[in-house]
């Protein structure tokens, strides 16, 4: 019995069923304990057990956290994105004269490939827009606003927020995923221990090697 070989779930039901039948069925019980395997010591691996489902549970928690934080920040930056690029054009076209606004806006040229890059884009162009009233009012004629330009500027905050959360819940995701290995590991060699054990105190009673969900050898 190794996990490995089965998924988590699959393992988890397995060392279920062994530990469980273990303690319950007195056959099984009063012969174990003679192997050094007491109450005590099955009820101890039951619970590692028990602690591998909470892990599992808080990782697929995790997984779902960081799944809906990512698609947010993905919504948002769409919807930023297709804004921008509006205003971008419009403001080529206002201030196509302007060399100073040109370069201090990024005007020209290709829009970044990668997203940090082009976030990083987006925030010089609100963020100088907004520090100069005559790019401003050159934009007016095209009915946007400074109010519009805010917006745009909160969104972006609102979008760092989400990164930062965004990499809390990858690294909570990472964290519990090696704790959860960890158990896994932890158990395997409790119960790997027990079940060569188990296999040894009932080599005559194959009916009980079965009953604890384990494979008489042919």
């Amino acid at each position: 019995m190794h996990y490995t070989k089965n998924s988590i779930l699959t393992y988890q039901s397995g060392v279920e069923l062994l530990l469980r039948n273990s303690l319950h069925k007195d056959s099984i019980k009063q012969t174990v304990v003679r192997y050094g395997y007491d109450e005590k010591e099955l009820n101890y691996i039951y619970g590692l057990n028990k602690e591998l489902t909470d892990l599992v549970d808080a990782s697929e928690a995790a997984k779902n956290r960081k799944r809906i934080v990512y698609h947010d920040k993905s919504v948002l930056l769409a919807r930023i994105k297709k804004d921008y690029m509006r205003y971008l054009k419009l403001t080529r076209i206002a201030l196509a004269d302007d060399v100073k606004a040109g370069e201090a806006l990024i005007l020209n040229g290709a829009r970044a490939r990668t997203i940090n890059e082009f976030v990083l884009q987006m925030t010089v162009f609100v963020s100088n827009l907004l520090k100069n009233k005559d790019w401003l009012n050159a934009l007016n004629v095209y009915s946007i606003q400074r109010e519009d330009i805010e917006q745009l500027n909160d969104r972006l905050k609102e979008l760092s927020h989400l990164s930062d959360k965004c990499l809390e819940a990858q690294g909570e995701v990472r964290r519990i995923t090696s704790l959860k290995k960890k158990k896994l590991v932890d158990i395997q060699g409790y119960v790997s221990d027990y079940v060569k054990v188990v296999r040894i105190a009932f080599e005559e009673k194959p009916g009980l090697l079965v009953s604890l969900g384990i494979k008489a050898k042919g």
